[in-house]
């Protein structure tokens, strides 16, 4: 078998795993193409991969595909890292070593720039999945074959780890976090002063972070600095160091952030909080690239990337003076806005798996499963605390719970105002007196009900009407069928 033949076999067989869901919908489109082999090896290797990296890879190997749309790519360098240990190693890539298939993947990554987790990913997948290849008997370059040499639980455990996305530590698959991973790679790699928005435990921080970790700037310090946590009094001196003898207590030179992160990067928290006097010399920074420590008299100079974030309207502030314009327009030079978890609870699932996994293992116990009406509550709150919030409660869901988390292990502020929220969602914006009241009736009870957990002796006890009452209101209401 060529090498050129080899490619084509081990690329087809692995971007198939990014896709099972695929796999049930193979065969009749397989059964129908009665073309040569050529044109039926394209179309299966199409089917095979995400869209977004048909054309650039179909192309690489010398199946183009001019009607594939142009796409970012998400998972090209995953295959770029395996071409080229096809390339070095040929045929005898399948008899390599884990340590040796593992230093080869770290190098490989790195060069491309990927996150440590994504390489990671690749060093955890690779062995196991090249040892499925050499198993095989026979190859054929269609999906429908690869999902057919592989058990039903492992392409189940492989959908679940691939279905979730995390880029740096970010944890995301929707459509808005999927943009912004693209954005994130794009930009990483220049060197653009960025400023991030977002509300409160939206991950800023961790933005920043990922940011560093892909740019050329990675083998160097990554230096966090809460503004708002430093007093006006010394912030000077905490940013830009001081001289020996500055002030009283000055007893030896000091570094600031600004120089310990020369050739790093500085990410400059809550830029917002910092008073005009500050941002004056900010300026002077970011615009000749040198600075004066405190009681200094010679300009030090620094080169270091300036990420800022806010989770205020900063535009609004340099408008109304509270910011400056020239600072505001020097830190922006691109901008990052986080969304808040309210607008992507499609990724609700990935972060609480995330969570109770982490939390379990830090606690030493199994990961719990969640109950279909604690489920509710998570999706029907709206977060305002966003990622810290969620994150929080389910670190106290995991110590109180034993197998399954329940509605009573999740703060009592969250359960009340999912509750507030699933009844103003319910409540229909017209309709008579009494289809309004009905329809309030059936949510009040609907929330006690599970409140108790469908106890009729306690939610009539707490809602002090008579058990045969609340049978009754049940069964006119629908109620004993939402149990679940």
């Amino acid at each position: 078998m060529s090498r050129s033949d080899h490619l084509k076999e081990l690329a087809g067989d692995f971007l198939a795993q990014f896709s099972p869901p695929v796999l049930k919908q193979v065969d009749a489109l397989f059964d129908q193409l009665k073309s040569d082999s050529v044109s039926k090896l394209a179309v299966n290797f199409g089917l095979a991969m995400p869209p977004e990296m048909r054309r650039r890879v179909l192309a690489s190997i010398g199946l183009e595909d001019k009607s594939a749309p142009q796409i970012p790519d998400r998972h090209l360098p995953y295959l770029i890292v395996m071409k080229n240990l096809v390339e070095k190693f040929g045929d005898s890539i399948t008899s390599i070593g884990k340590e040796e298939m593992a230093g080869q993947i770290w190098r490989e990554g790195r060069r491309l720039r990927l996150f440590e987790n994504e390489i990671q990913q690749l060093v955890d997948f690779f062995p196991a999945w090249l040892t499925g290849i050499a198993r095989k008997k026979a190859v054929e370059l269609s999906p429908a074959r690869v999902g057919s040499v592989n058990s039903a639980s492992q392409m189940e455990n492989y959908e679940d780890s691939a279905g979730d996305i995390s880029f740096g530590g970010i944890i995301g698959q929707s459509e808005t976090m999927r943009s912004m991973f693209s954005c994130l790679k794009k930009i990483s790699g220049s060197n653009l002063s960025i400023l991030i928005q977002g509300e409160s435990g939206t991950g800023k921080e961790l933005v920043a972070h990922a940011i560093h970790s892909l740019s050329d700037r990675a083998g160097n310090s990554f230096i966090p600095v809460n503004c708002g946590a430093l007093p006006d009094s010394i912030i000077e001196s905490e940013l830009f160091g001081y001289e020996k003898g500055a002030f009283t207590g000055a007893g030896s030179q000091k570094p600031g952030y600004f120089e310990i992160a020369n050739h790093g990067t500085i990410f400059l928290d809550e830029i917002t909080e910092t008073s005009l006097n500050t941002q004056v010399k900010l300026l002077r920074v970011l615009q000749e690239q040198q600075f004066y420590r405190v009681g200094g008299t010679r300009p030090v100079s620094v080169d270091c990337r300036i990420i800022a974030a806010t989770n205020r309207d900063m535009l609004e502030m340099a408008k109304t003076g509270a910011f400056r314009h020239d600072l505001y327009y020097r830190i922006n030079e691109m901008t990052i806005s986080l969304p808040p978890l309210r607008e992507r609870k499609e990724d609700l699932p990935s972060l609480v798996k995330h969570f109770l996994q982490r939390f379990a293992a830090q606690n030493n116990r199994t990961s719990p499963a969640i109950s279909a009406a604690s489920w509710r509550i998570l999706h029907e709150y709206n977060w305002p605390g966003n990622i810290r919030e969620l994150e929080n409660a389910l670190k106290r869901a995991v110590v109180l719970a034993d197998e399954t988390i329940e509605p009573d292990h999740l703060p009592a502020g969250i359960k009340e105002a999912a509750m507030q929220n699933k009844f103003r969602a319910s409540m229909p914006e017209n309709g008579s007196f009494d289809e309004l009241m009905a329809c309030a009736e059936r949510e009040i009870l609907s929330a006690q009900l599970q409140k108790h957990n469908f106890n009729v002796s306690k939610t009539s006890a707490a809602l002090q009407i008579s058990r045969r009452t609340l049978q009754r209101k049940i069964k006119q209401l629908g109620l004993d069928k939402i149990r679940g």
